[in-house]
């Protein structure tokens, strides 16, 4: 073998490691996501005043992270058209929040996990039409196996009928505004860098939240030392390292294979809330919980579909 050809194949591994480091990266988070519920269960108040905490406590991190990065030369801050996509990415993120705990309350886990289902959708629809995202057929494959894994696992939790109509709507709007929040975010990472695009989104995303606590009455200040410490776990764990490997992800990866990775949350989250919570896990959970990480497995790391997980398959 000449120097040329191992300097050739050694610089197609080092970019085959590259092109893999986001999915790595997606999948990382989407661990950290998990603990998010686990936390949040193990508190006192409301998810309304849960939501309130830790957005603010998010934002006094992120803004401490911003202020080493600027520091060091290394943020590049939002200009022009770019200020779009940051304020649309935190207008999407804040309503989403008071969506999905206001249908939580209305409605049950489940029927939110349910219809959360249909977010990889709804990404992709949107992904197609702004950045003509096009996904393969065993990227497809996979995800519907992955998305009939996570709506079995919904149903394994369900207790009853849980149908109250505007707790449906509201749950059918969050999926849209969280697919939103997800290609704002793709939209925005081209040009601006990870830590700026998440401060400014977390500080709209606080102020729409803290509006909507005032208006429904909630009581903020009613929380103990105990709950503002897990909402401060809660916002420098999923809050940050999540959301930064997330959002750090989306610049190479297309808009829905957080979306779908996403889909594996709520199995994750079961099993540490039955580890750590002594919560009931069936038989029914773990089937389908099993299908949705091999849906997820599938899609991102299958040989058919890799390559758009990727970011290397053409539109």
């Amino acid at each position: 073998m000449t120097v040329a050809t191992s300097s050739a194949a050694a610089a197609h591994r080092a970019l085959a490691s590259a092109r893999r480091l986001p999915l790595a990266v997606v999948l990382v988070a989407t661990v950290l996501y998990s603990t998010g519920p686990v936390l949040a269960q193990a508190t006192a108040v409301s998810g309304t005043v849960f939501a309130f905490w830790r957005l603010w406590l998010g934002v006094a991190v992120l803004g401490a992270a911003a202020a080493l990065l600027r520091a060091r030369g290394g943020a590049r801050l939002p200009r022009g058209r770019s200020w779009a996509w940051v304020l649309g990415g935190g207008a999407a993120f804040g309503v989403h929040q008071l969506l999905f705990f206001s249908a939580v309350k209305a409605t049950s886990v489940a029927t939110v996990a349910l219809i959360g289902t249909l977010g990889p959708v709804v990404v992709g629809l949107l992904a197609i039409r702004l950045f003509d995202e096009r996904p393969t057929r065993g990227f497809v494959g996979w995800g519907a196996v992955a998305m009939a894994g996570a709506a079995l696992v919904a149903l394994a939790g369900a207790q009853g009928p849980q149908g109250d109509p505007v707790g449906v709507a509201m749950a059918l709007a969050n999926v849209v505004f969280l697919g939103l929040f997800f290609v704002a975010t793709k939209g925005a990472r081209s040009d601006v860098d990870t830590v700026s695009y998440l401060l400014a989104v977390m500080v709209v995303a606080t102020v729409i939240v803290s509006l909507g606590a005032l208006a429904l009455g909630e009581p903020v200040a009613a929380v103990t030392g105990r709950d503002v410490a897990l909402a401060a776990a809660v916002a420098a764990g999923p809050g940050f390292l999540g959301h930064f490997g997330m959002t750090w992800a989306l610049r190479f990866v297309p808009a829905n294979v957080p979306a779908l990775a996403k889909l594996a949350q709520p199995v994750l989250s079961g099993l540490l809330a039955w580890a750590l919570l002594a919560e009931t896990v069936t038989a029914t959970h773990l089937g389908g919980g099993l299908l949705t990480l091999v849906g997820v497995g599938g899609a991102l790391l299958g040989r058919r579909s890799r390559d758009f997980a990727s970011g290397r398959a053409p539109g």
